[in-house]
């Protein structure tokens, strides 16, 4: 009991700390990106270039491109990582970014909690698994703020492999918490939220939907989450193959990641879209798709793809929910230009859903975060979203560390 109060208030602090540190990564992109020159395509390179020097001096001592999950995993043992380490591994990711990278700010939001249960873990902790149990609460507390949900938190925290289950979660004290450090910790997020900004946190907006309930939706979502997969699992295929040219032809990793930026900052100047997590950028995606050719789409949610593979492959430290949702959507309005009688939220909720389950490898806690990021409106192409993106991931490899 006394392990899972301690775990408890330490996830509420987590998400706390996940709101202040997603301001600061906000506060760096809006200073370098939000004045009169920041559209200007030499300032996009060097500006990208620079991101990723910085973030390979982060990177120094290893060539090695580490996947969010290795970094999840390691962050469930806060006693046996490295402090230092994981310090310049947050930094690096507020530096990706800050920098405009297209990726989400999940790793550094996990390297900041795990910094605060290493801390906690040395003073209170009386064994490996009551050290677990607060690494994982931290962990849980601090996703399920920033994805604004407490069991998607939960989910995307817990380990890949269900054999490998980790022990915490069969202690009394992870018997008692259940998932509950996921709610403490949205509640944290969104007390801190609300404390530093007035702008309410990120959803993904969708138009309205009036369901006929007469299984229509989940026919016309076959399309748009088959196209919508396709994505996913050229990202997926595209970030193992990268990530491997990367480690084997460059030993340097500012090399690594200074190369990653200039490539990334030469597409940004091309195509300012593909530029950031993408969710800031959906409702602008919506009014572009709704003049734009289903070719064109689709060659959108190709480059946010291939921006992502390059930002993620090159050591830039990050997450990629937001911008496979965002490659999703582009995928899903394109299907809805090849058929225009389904309805718009329809496939854009399914091609959503089926390019972040193949992206992720994590059906549940895709299902879990998107159902609180979009709603229930359109629950139902959602569910087949996801079950075409669980039938896809079955063929599509994952990153190996």
């Amino acid at each position: 009991m006394r392990i899972a109060i301690i775990a408890l208030l330490i996830s509420f602090v987590a998400g706390a700390l996940a709101a202040l540190t997603l301001k600061g990564m906000l506060f760096l992109e809006e200073t370098l990106w939000h004045n009169s020159i920041a559209g200007s395509p030499f300032y996009i390179v060097v500006t990208c270039t620079i991101g990723g020097v910085l973030v390979g001096i982060t990177r120094i001592g290893s060539n090695r491109v580490e996947s969010l999950s290795t970094q999840i995993e390691a962050a469930s043992n806060p006693l046996t990582i490295k402090r230092r380490q994981v310090l310049l591994i947050g930094l690096g990711a507020i530096l990706a970014v800050g920098f405009g990278g297209s990726l989400g700010p999940e790793a550094g939001l996990i390297a900041v909690v795990t910094e605060l249960a290493a801390l906690v873990s040395l003073i209170v902790a009386r064994s490996r698994i009551e050290a677990e149990t607060l690494g994982q609460a931290s962990v849980a507390g601090a996703l399920a703020g920033f994805f604004g949900s407490p069991p998607g938190g939960f989910a995307f925290a817990m380990p890949e492999d269900g054999d490998k289950t980790i022990e915490a979660y069969r202690s009394d004290g992870g018997r008692i918490l259940g998932f509950l450090p996921a709610v403490i910790g949205f509640g944290g997020f969104l007390w801190c939220w609300r404390l530093l900004s007035s702008e309410p946190f990120h959803r993904v907006e969708i138009p309205d939907y009036a369901n006929r309930f007469d299984g229509s939706d989940l026919l016309f979502a076959l399309v748009p989450a088959m196209i919508g997969a396709g994505f996913g699992a050229a990202f997926l295929f595209a970030r193992v193959w990268t990530t491997r040219q990367f480690e084997d032809r460059i030993d340097n990793p500012v090399a690594q990641s200074a190369l990653g930026g200039l490539a990334f900052g030469c597409l940004a100047a091309a195509v300012p879209m593909v530029m950031f997590s993408g969710h800031h950028q959906m409702h602008d995606l919506l009014e572009f798709g709704a003049g734009a050719s289903a070719l064109t789409l689709l060659g959108l949610a190709l480059l946010k793809v291939l921006a992502t593979t390059i930002c993620l492959s090159s050591g830039w430290r990050g997450g990629a929910i937001f911008p496979l949702i965002f490659a999703g959507m582009a995928a899903g309005y394109a299907a809805q230009a090849f058929l225009p009688a389904q309805e718009l939220p329809v496939a854009l909720t399914a091609g959503i859903a089926a390019c972040a389950t193949v992206g992720l490898g994590k059906p549940i806690a895709a299902l879990l975060i998107l159902v609180f990021l979009i709603g229930t409106g359109t629950l139902g192409p959602l569910c087949v979203g996801v079950a075409i993106g669980m039938l896809a991931s079955r063929y599509c490899p994952r990153p190996a560390h």
